[in-house]
C-alpha cells in the first residue's frame, strides 16, 4: 500500500519535473537494496550559453534512498560557489516519503554561510538544504538555477554583458561532464543550447550516449541521453574516476593551441615585468652560483621556500589571470599560479626563458581541448627549444626541481605561437631509491645486536623529510625511533643519526645501532627468526605499496602510486656458530620476477656462519593499467611474503 501511495504522489508531480517517469525510475531503484545506500533516479541539465560565453544554467536531481547511510548522507545537501565570479539559486527543494506524504522544504530554511576554508581563503559560499529526517524509500528531489560562465552561476539579475561573470576565454564555451558515479544513475540528460555561430565539438568517453540535435530560434540545442547507468565500481588505491568514469567533453576552442595562445595572451604583457627591487633579489640570489643549473636550483627553492602558500581574495585576477610579480613579491604569498608567476618573473630576470604552463593534480588530461586543469606550474625553454618543468608548490624543503609524483602528467604551456598537449617525462625507480644496508648478529640467547642503515633519493628522500619535519627539533627522534619500535616492540636503539631533513644539500639518511633480546626463537642449536631489514622495510609509512592488499586476483580499472621506486636491501646477520645447511630450512631457490610493471629479485643465502639478504623492488609506474595488477602482486606480494617469512637455522657449533 505504500509503495503505491509513493507511485501515486510521484505521478500527480511528473508535471512538475523535467524528464522521464520518476514513479517507474523509484520502482527500478528498488532492485539495488542492499548493494547501494541511495541510487540517482535523475539528474536532469539544461545550459544555455550567451554570445559571451556566460551560461544560464537549470539542474534537478532526484535521489532515492535505500539505508539508514543514505538518509544521514542526504538529510543535508550542500554546494557552494564564488560569489565573485558565481551565483547559485535554489528553486525548489521536496522529499517523496514511502508513505506517499509530501514535505515541501520552505526556500527560507535554505541557508547560505561562508564555506570553511585551509589555505585558499577566497570568499566561498555554500548553500545547505536542510531535508531533515529521512527514512530509507524516500525520494529527495532539488532544483537548482545558475548562471554564469562553465559552471560560474548568476542571478536573474545580471547582465549577459557584466564581465566579471563571462568565462576567461571570453566566447568561449566548454563542459566536463561525468555520467557515472559509485552508484548507480537511472536517467541522465545533459543539453546545452548555443547561438547559432558558436558551432561546438564534443567526444563521448569510456562508454556510448545517445545525441541528439535540434535547431532553435537562437541557434541550435544538443543533447545526450543515458539511462541505467551502472556504476564505477571502487576499487583500492584506483585511479581517479575521471580517468575511468563515461564522460562527456564539450568544447567551442578548435585545438589545443588556441588555448596556450589564448594562457599566453591573458598573462604575458604585465604578469612577469620584474621591478629593479626583484632584479636586485635575483642578483643576490645567484651571486655564487657557477653555473645555469645552480641558478635555476637556487631561484626555484627561494619561491617554494618563501613565497607561502596561502590564497588570499586579491580581486580581478583569479583563475586564469596570475597575479603581477611586483604584487607576488611584496604580499610573499599566494596559491600554485602565484607562486609560478613569482619564478617566472625570477627566471626572466636571470636571463632564462621561461612560461605559464597549466596541468592537471591527480588525473589524466584527456586530448580534447576543454578545461581539465586545477594546477599552474613553470615551463623554462631549454636552448634545445624542449621545455623542462619546474615546480614551486611542490618543492618546498625538497632535493627536487619539478615533483616526480607527478611524471607522465599531461601540460599546456602559455606560449605566443602555441602549443599542443604535452606530457612531463618519466622518471626512472633508481631516481627514487630507498636503500638499507644492516649488520647484525644473533648470541647464543637470540639477542640481536647490530646496525642499519637507511637512505633516500628522489620523491622517496622527499616524503621522508617530509614526515620528519612536521615535527619540531626536539620531537624528531620519535619520527624515526616510533617506526622501529613498532616493528621491535622491545628493541632498545643505542644510537640514533639522521640527516637534518631542513638541510636539502644532500639526501636523507638514518642510522640505528640496537639490541633487540629474545629476538629469535632459541631451542637446542635451532635459531627461529625474521629479517629485520625486510620487515623495517615493509612497515616504514615511506613504503606505503607494501602496506597494500593484493587478495584481489584481477581489478577493473587502472590504479596509482605516489611515485616509481626502486628498493634496495642488503643484510647479513652473522650467527654464534657455523650454519649447518643440510638441517636449515631457507629459501630453496632466489625469487625472481621480471615485468613490465615491476621486478623482484630476493635472495636468502647461508654464507659460512651467516645468512645474507638480498633484495631488490622495483616499482616502474606511477600510474598502472588494471592489467598491471599481477605483475605488481607477484612482486610486491612477494617482498611482503619474504618479510613475513620465519626463517630456521640449525648451528653446527657455539661461537
Amino acid at each position: 500500500m505504500k509503495k503505491l501511495l509513493l507511485f501515486l504522489i510521484l505521478v500527480t508531480s511528473l508535471p512538475l519535473l523535467a524528464g522521464p517517469d520518476l514513479a517507474t525510475l523509484s520502482k527500478k531503484a528498488d532492485q539495488y537494496q542492499g548493494k547501494f545506500d541511495a541510487v540517482t533516479l535523475l539528474k536532469d541539465t539544461t545550459v544555455k550559453v550567451a554570445p559571451s560565453g556566460m551560461t544560464h544554467t537549470v539542474e534537478t536531481t532526484a535521489i532515492k534512498l535505500l539505508s539508514d547511510t543514505g538518509c544521514r548522507t542526504y538529510q543535508t545537501v550542500s554546494f557552494f560557489y564564488d560569489p565573485l565570479t558565481q551565483i547559485r539559486r535554489v528553486i525548489s527543494a521536496d522529499v517523496t516519503h514511502e508513505d506517499g506524504s509530501k514535505t515541501e522544504i520552505q526556500l527560507d530554511k535554505v541557508k547560505s554561510y561562508p564555506q570553511p576554508a585551509r589555505w585558499i581563503y577566497w570568499p566561498n559560499t555554500r548553500i545547505s538544504i536542510p531535508f531533515g529526517l529521512l527514512k530509507p524509500g524516500d525520494v529527495v528531489r532539488y532544483k537548482v538555477e545558475m548562471r554564469g560562465f562553465s559552471y560560474a552561476l548568476l542571478d536573474k539579475t545580471v547582465s549577459d554583458n557584466d564581465s566579471r561573470f563571462q568565462p576567461p576565454m571570453k566566447g568561449q564555451f566548454y563542459a566536463i561532464v561525468h555520467f557515472q558515479t559509485f552508484s548507480p544513475i537511472l536517467h541522465k540528460s545533459y543539453s546545452v543550447e548555443l547561438p547559432k555561430d558558436k558551432p561546438i565539438q564534443f567526444k563521448f568517453f569510456n562508454g556510448e550516449v545517445t545525441p541528439m540535435a535540434a535547431f532553435t530560434d537562437g541557434g541550435m540545442k544538443y543533447t545526450f541521453t543515458k539511462e541505467n547507468i551502472e556504476p564505477v565500481k571502487q576499487e583500492a588505491h584506483m585511479v581517479d574516476i575521471s580517468n575511468v568514469c563515461q564522460k562527456l567533453l564539450i568544447s567551442t576552442t578548435v585545438s589545443w593551441k588556441d588555448k596556450s595562445e589564448w594562457f599566453y595572451g591573458v598573462n604575458e604583457h604585465f604578469a612577469f615585468n620584474f621591478t629593479p627591487e626583484i632584479k636586485k633579489k635575483v642578483d643576490e640570489i645567484t651571486a655564487k652560483c657557477k653555473t645555469d643549473e645552480e641558478k635555476i636550483d637556487k631561484l626555484n627553492h627561494w619561491v617554494a621556500h618563501y613565497i607561502r602558500y596561502s590564497g588570499l581574495s586579491m580581486g580581478k585576477g583569479e583563475g586564469y589571470t596570475l597575479h603581477p610579480a611586483d604584487m607576488n613579491y611584496r604580499d610573499r604569498q599566494g596559491v600554485c599560479k602565484d607562486k609560478a608567476s613569482m619564478l617566472i618573473s625570477f627566471l626572466r630576470a636571470a636571463n632564462f626563458n621561461a612560461y605559464p604552463a597549466m596541468t592537471m593534480a591527480g588525473a589524466r588530461i584527456e586530448d580534447f581541448p576543454a578545461d581539465h586543469f586545477n594546477h599552474c606550474v613553470v615551463a623554462l625553454r631549454e636552448k634545445d627549444g624542449t621545455f623542462r618543468m619546474l615546480d614551486p608548490t611542490w618543492v618546498p624543503w625538497v632535493r627536487e626541481e619539478w615533483s616526480s609524483a607527478e611524471q607522465e602528467q599531461q601540460y599546456l604551456v602559455g606560449y605566443k605561437e602555441g602549443q599542443p598537449l604535452r606530457t612531463t617525462p618519466y622518471s626512472p625507480p633508481e631516481k627514487h631509491y630507498y636503500r638499507v644496508v644492516s649488520n647484525c648478529r644473533i648470541d647464543r640467547n637470540g639477542t640481536l645486536t647490530g646496525t642499519l642503515a637507511l637512505s633516500a633519493e628522489g620523491q622517496t628522500d622527499s616524503r621522508m623529510r617530509r614526515y620528519s619535519q612536521r615535527l619540531f627539533k626536539a620531537e624528531r627522534d620519535a619520527y624515526f625511533t616510533g617506526i622501529f619500535r613498532q616493528v621491535f616492540p622491545g628493541a632498545e636503539i643505542r644510537k640514533l643519526r639522521y640527516q637534518d631533513p631542513w638541510d636539502i644539500s644532500t639526501n636523507m639518511t638514518a642510522t640505528f645501532s640496537f639490541k633487540i633480546e629474545n629476538y629469535a626463537v632459541v631451542k637446542d642449536d635451532s635459531f627461529y627468526f625474521r629479517s629485520p631489514a625486510l620487515m623495517y622495510t615493509a612497515n616504514d609509512p615511506v613504503n606505503r605499496m607494501l602496506k597494500w592488499k593484493f587478495s584481489d586476483e584481477k581489478r577493473a580499472y587502472g590504479f596509482r602510486s605516489s611515485c616509481t621506486k626502486l628498493i634496495d636491501i642488503q643484510e647479513t646477520i652473522q650467527l654464534p656458530g657455523i650454519l649447518d645447511a643440510t638441517r636449515s630450512k631457507l629459501p630453496q631457490k632466489s625469487d625472481k620476477i621480471s615485468g613490465d610493471f615491476a621486478d623482484l629479485n630476493l635472495s636468502v643465502a647461508p654464507n659460512k656462519n651467516s645468512v645474507v639478504t638480498s633484495a631488490t623492488l622495483s616499482l616502474k609506474r606511477r600510474v598502472y593499467p588494471a592489467d598491471a595488477w599481477k605483475n605488481l602482486t607477484d612482486a610486491a606480494g612477494g617482498f611482503q611474503k619474504a618479510a613475513d617469512t620465519w626463517l630456521n637455522v640449525v648451528i653446527a657449533g657455539g661461537a
